[in-house]
């Protein structure tokens, strides 16, 4: 029964493209690659039974895109071509898709056809890390929030959602602050989540959270169990 409700629960990603960021730096190596790979191949595997189109993968340093993905096999093949190296420049990437994004459906409703702008759809951005940034994502969040604020888009337009991959404790801090500090301090829309992940397999529970934590408020503040 748990396992059917969760289904329909993510019944609302059809209305979704799912973009994952995959930090790949020096710090992921070892291990953590690993459970990050196991992570991303759950991921991958639900949210191609409701996004048609598949999933996109993006890498911090590597610039290999995996595109359209949607099963576990797709992933594991692209993570065994990839070797962690750099930095952790996540700043940097989340600006780069947020923009292209911004701008894209910014110029839709320019445009004044509706039709044009519901052809795009929201987006779900879920970055796999495992400690904190070299750079700073916390304004490039903010800014994005404030874009879309400024438009009157629709809260659901866009979500970010951080799975934090090991347990450092500073890194817990800042996706945290990430998490519950930006929008009240900033006087914007709350469109992050933070998920902690520290391996083994993704229950249905934490499955449902990372997919839908950063579109949802309600699974946001109360976890898988608000549509569960």
């Amino acid at each position: 029964m748990r396992r059917e409700t969760a289904e329909n629960a993510l019944e609302i990603l059809r209305k979704f493209d799912t973009i994952i960021i995959v930090d790949d730096s020096k710090s992921m190596s070892g291990p953590l690659w690993k459970e990050a790979s196991n992570a991303l191949a759950a991921l991958a595997q639900t949210a191609g039974d409701y996004d048609t189109d598949g999933i996109d993968v993006h890498f911090l340093n590597d610039e290999r895109v995996g595109r359209g993905l949607k099963n576990a096999s797709d992933v594991k093949r692209l993570f065994n071509s990839i070797r962690p190296g750099g930095i952790s420049l996540i700043g940097e990437k989340l600006e780069e898709l947020l923009l292209q994004y911004l701008d894209m459906i910014e110029a839709a409703k320019d445009s004044g056809d509706p039709i044009a702008l519901k052809a795009i759809k929201p987006t779900n951005f879920i970055v796999i890390t495992d400690g904190v940034p070299t750079d700073d994502p916390e304004s490039v969040i903010v800014n994005a929030a404030k874009r879309l604020d400024a438009r009157s888009f629709p809260l659901s337009q866009l979500g970010i959602q951080f799975v934090q991959i090991g347990q450092s404790p500073k890194a817990t801090e800042f996706l945290e602050e990430l998490d519950n500090g930006l929008a009240a301090t900033h006087g914007i829309r709350d469109i992050v989540d933070t998920t902690p992940f520290i391996g083994g397999d993704l229950t249905s529970e934490v499955l449902t959270k990372i997919l839908l934590g950063g579109i949802n408020r309600r699974v946001d503040t109360k976890g898988a169990g608000a549509v569960m």
